[in-house]
C-alpha cells in the first residue's frame, strides 16, 4: 500500500484551500457587494473559482495548494492521475454525500484504509508525495 495520507494531513491541506478561496471571494465581494446584482455576480464568480480551484487546477497533478504544502496528492486507486470527471464526482457529488450526516463520510478518512466515502465514490487515494 502506497503511503497514505490520513485525516488531519487531509484537514489541515482542506483549512490552507479553503482560506485561499475564502480570499479570493471576499475580493470579489468587496468589488461587487452582497446585495441585488452584485450577490449574483458573487455566486457566479463562487461557482467559477470552485470549479478552476478544486477541478482544474486539481486535475494537472492531483494538488491543489493546501495539498501542494502538505506534501500530498489525490491519485485514481490503481495509481494513474485523476482526471476531470473523477474530480467532478470526488470534489461536487462526493463531498457533498460526505458531508450530509455530521460529516462522517470525511472522517472516514481517519480509518485504517485512509479513505473518505468521496475517495470510494470516485475511486481515488489521496497519498504523500514526499
Amino acid at each position: 500500500m502506497e503511503n497514505r495520507a490520513g485525516f488531519w494531513i487531509r484537514f489541515v491541506a482542506y483549512f490552507i484551500d479553503g482560506i485561499i478561496v475564502g480570499v479570493i471571494q471576499g475580493i470579489f465581494t468587496l468589488i461587487f457587494g452582497r446585495s441585488g446584482t452584485g450577490a449574483v455576480i458573487n455566486s457566479i464568480i463562487s461557482i467559477l473559482i470552485f470549479l478552476v480551484y478544486y477541478i482544474w487546477i486539481q486535475s494537472r497533478n492531483g494538488q491543489t495548494l493546501g495539498k501542494k504544502l502538505m506534501g500530498i496528492q489525490v491519485i485514481k486507486v490503481d495509481g494513474r492521475p485523476v482526471t476531470v470527471v473523477t474530480l467532478l464526482l470526488r470534489e461536487i457529488i462526493g463531498k457533498a454525500i460526505s458531508a450530509l450526516i455530521i460529516f462522517i463520510g470525511f472522517l472516514m478518512a481517519a480509518g485504517p484504509k485512509k479513505r473518505a466515502l468521496h475517495d470510494y465514490m470516485a475511486g481515488t487515494v489521496v497519498v504523500r508525495t514526499e
